[in-house]
């Protein structure tokens, strides 16, 4: 009898709210290093789906390059450019602020989060060095009002499943005009174990600059500006930190500054300087001098970035020449400007 009850109670079943594909961002990447190492890669594309039960409540999950989820290097070698689970959270509106819980956006800084489809360069060194998350396992808040904001984010610090029992603590406060300005500062704190900067047991180092075998307290701190004043945007930001071991203390420090001229509704020229020193080891300073050229359609939601770079590392004789060709496809129209 229950059998015959069974296709009843699911025939009563009902879907509630509204399932829609919310984001799509396709952006094949050609990268060329001299001396003629090139490779093609997804670059950070993704594609995302909401669901929204009403105004309140809502779940998103995205799925894109693994890359994307900023997976700290004091954790060993970063995931590949394969596909996969970057974001899934729910998420509560309510007078309050915005409350998400799950694998979520982690706002850090101008580059931080899931602002794929603003982003003009790709990201700059505190970011592809993989010193800080773009998105973790946690718990996160956000509120604004009259142009201030706040996003506060508890973690687990590592991309992923937690290993060490250590929580991280993101911010960022700040405060943007309706137009023209955005300013403020972030910060992130938190520790690690060797349960999760080395597992298997089988370490010495990571690109991160700390003892895998030691325990560490991390925090850093990042102040930024973005300047808006048709037809020009002036961006930068400076990060520093430490890196507190007991066999020592690391310092880490990095500055970039951005500008792009808009020479025309669909033409731009773009130029940044990038710096990143990962120690207090003499003579082990990179810095990026890029310049690039952007063509854009109608609505922007197809643009073409062509960049040169030239990656001067201290201590080391050749320099690095690179080649970047990016082409960002999307459906969503977008302007000149930046958002929250």
């Amino acid at each position: 009898m229950l059998t015959l009850m069974l296709p009843a109670l699911r025939a009563e079943a009902e879907n509630l709210g509204e399932l829609t594909l919310s984001g799509l961002l396709i952006e094949p990447a050609f990268t060329l290093d001299e001396p003629k190492r090139g490779h093609f890669d997804i670059g950070r594309s993704f594609i995302a789906a909401s669901w929204i039960r009403d105004e309140m409540i809502s779940a998103k999950m995205k799925l894109g390059s693994k890359s994307l989820i900023g997976q700290p290097a004091r954790y060993g070698p970063g995931p590949t450019d394969e596909l996969g689970l970057i974001e899934a959270y729910g998420q509560a509106d309510t007078s309050f602020g915005m409350l998400r819980a799950g694998l979520v956006p982690i706002q850090y800084g101008l580059e931080g989060g899931d602002i794929e489809e603003q982003l003009r360069f790709p990201r700059s060194f505190i970011y592809s060095k993989r010193i800080v998350n773009l998105r973790d396992h946690g718990v996160s808040y956000h509120i604004d009002n009259k142009g201030f904001f706040t996003d506060f984010a508890v973690h687990n610090g590592e991309g992923g499943p937690d290993l060490d029992n250590e929580i991280w603590v993101t911010g960022r406060w700040g405060w943007q005009s309706p137009r023209a300005i955005r300013m403020g500062f972030s910060g992130t704190t938190g520790g690690t174990t060797p349960l999760s900067t080395d597992p298997d047991g089988t370490s010495s180092s990571t690109e991160a600059g700390l003892n895998v075998d030691e325990s560490s307290r991390i925090r850093i701190a990042n102040a930024f500006l973005s300047w808006r004043f048709d037809p020009f945007l002036f961006e930068t930001e400076a990060s520093g930190g430490d890196v507190i071991q007991d066999s020592g203390v690391e310092k880490i420090r990095g500055i970039r500054g951005d500008f792009e001229y808009r020479s025309s509704d669909r033409f731009s020229w773009l130029v940044r300087y990038d710096s990143y020193d990962p120690s207090d080891s003499p003579k082990d300073r990179e810095i990026e001098y890029t310049a690039g050229w952007a063509w854009r359609s109608k609505y922007e939601n197809s643009v073409l970035y062509i960049f040169g770079s030239k990656v001067v590392q201290e201590n080391v004789e050749q320099d690095t020449h690179r080649l970047q060709i990016l082409w960002r496809l999307t459906p969503t129209a977008s302007g000149f400007g930046t958002r929250l």
